[in-house]
């Protein structure tokens, strides 16, 4: 589950973005501190922070700056920083502590909505999980993101890699239910990665590395529902 930690000494704007994660991100936890030194007593590990940085006591860019220099024990990961200020001043100093994004009040809805949904993507991509794979000879481990495209050939499957491309014994059924919602099955011959397409017609898609993939006729208006939702849901 998705982790939000929010940190501002305003209730009402804690309340206020509380409530915009849980609108953006029904699934998430969230919690909220008052002060820098309160998130900091917490030990706990989030995968997004949402920052203020004028603050009685320890400030947001102290409490981060002792976040990322492991000051307080405790913390498994280094969260994505989102600086939510009044102040734009210090936005060299955000940046300079990795900061993910910084953005000023009054809060543009919207930009925030982008903004939070591209953090959450970047951490997909942070904590993804290889996935293991035999041959007749050896095991090994690819991870999804770096998958193009998935080709059936007979009873085997060739993965193709932004590197290189490994045979296995397996089924395009038994990969489709290992792989997520990223991946489509666009003719009966090739999984595609959504995230590797370049640009698509009705007859075939063409992804980045130049590879152009047969795009069934019959699942054309499927596949461009699927393709358009994933779009939407990952690069708002």
């Amino acid at each position: 589950m998705l982790s939000i930690g929010i940190c501002d000494d305003d209730i009402h704007m804690l309340t206020y973005l509380e409530k915009l994660c849980q609108k953006l991100l029904p699934d998430c936890k969230v919690a909220m501190y008052h002060t820098g030194s309160e998130l900091l007593r917490s030990r706990a590990d989030f995968d997004i922070i949402l920052m203020d940085i004028k603050m009685e006591g320890v400030d947001g860019l102290e409490t981060v700056r002792q976040l990322r220099d492991n000051t307080y024990a405790g913390f498994s990961r280094s969260p994505s920083v989102i600086f939510i200020t009044a102040y734009d001043e210090y936005v060299f100093e955000a940046l300079d502590l990795f900061a993910f994004q910084y953005l000023l009040k009054p809060l543009d809805e919207n930009k925030f909505e982008r903004v939070l949904l591209a953090a959450v993507s970047e951490c997909s991509r942070q904590t993804e999980e290889a996935l293991t794979f035999h041959t007749k000879s050896c095991h090994f481990r690819i991870i999804p993101s770096r998958i193009l495209y998935i080709e059936s050939n007979l009873r085997k499957v060739m993965i193709h890699t932004e590197k290189e491309a490994v045979e296995i014994y397996a089924t395009m059924a038994e990969l489709e239910q290992r792989l997520d919602s990223r991946f489509y099955r666009c003719h009966r011959g090739y999984l595609v990665n959504f995230e590797k397409i370049e640009k698509y017609d009705r007859k075939s898609i063409m992804l980045s590395d130049g590879t152009n993939l047969i795009l069934a006729k019959n699942r054309y208006t499927e596949f461009v529902d699927a393709y358009l939702h994933f779009l939407k849901r990952n690069y708002k």
